[in-house]
């Protein structure tokens, strides 16, 4: 049995915030049933950073957003939830990414995704009880998440965690107006010691 680990309760309100938008307020009911987490039905985490959830929570509900979706349809459907859950972290919390009055505007692409990046991996660590660090190579980042919810979905065979894929698209694409190939290359739900995300440094041509 693994440990139990806690988060802050804006983590898990963010999500079924998300979740709601992308499934509607049915499908959000319908998750939470899954999950067994019946009580945020209609009753939402509050927005503080209280350690009031678990990592066991999240993980539970992003298992159940697969098992109501389907797999086929889970991975871009987690993906826009980690968008919206992106968009209403900077509403609630701006402060915790250290992004409220950030002039990005002026920096080169390059250092905008470097410093909202570290900023991420700052917040995940500091506040979310989540150690993370970003590496820098000459074409790509890599996130890399120590600890993560999807310790709690059972072992797995291929790379599960799109709700935070989707973050980081939310994330690269509020600070540079572009998007980025981002491939999640190992999965602690695969037995990996770390969830690391690449993160190209080219953006995708839009068509």
């Amino acid at each position: 049995m693994v440990e139990e680990r806690a988060m802050p309760n804006v983590m898990l309100r963010n999500l079924l915030e998300a979740i709601a938008e992308v499934l509607g307020e049915n499908g959000l009911k319908a998750v939470l049933n899954a999950a067994g987490l019946q009580r945020f039905i209609n009753h939402y985490p509050p927005n503080d950073l209280n350690l009031g959830i678990t990592f066991a929570d999240y993980g539970t509900v992003e298992q159940a957003v697969e098992d109501v979706v389907g797999p086929k349809g889970a991975k871009m459907m987690l993906t826009r939830i980690g968008r919206a859950t992106f968009r209403y972290a900077l509403e609630e919390q701006p402060a915790v990414l250290g992004m409220a009055s950030m002039a990005l505007k002026a920096l080169p692409m390059g250092t905008r995704m470097k410093v909202v990046l570290a900023n991420l991996a700052r917040a995940a660590t500091k506040d979310v009880n989540q150690p993370t660090d970003i590496e820098e190579h000459d074409d790509h980042f890599l996130f890399v998440v120590d600890e993560c919810p999807c310790r709690w979905r059972g072992k797995k065979d291929r790379p599960v965690c799109f709700v935070t894929v989707g973050v980081l698209h939310g994330a690269l694409r509020w600070a540079t107006g572009k998007n980025f190939k981002i491939e999640e290359v190992s999965c602690i739900a695969m037995g990996e010691d770390a969830c690391r995300y690449r993160i190209d440094k080219e953006p995708l041509k839009e068509n």
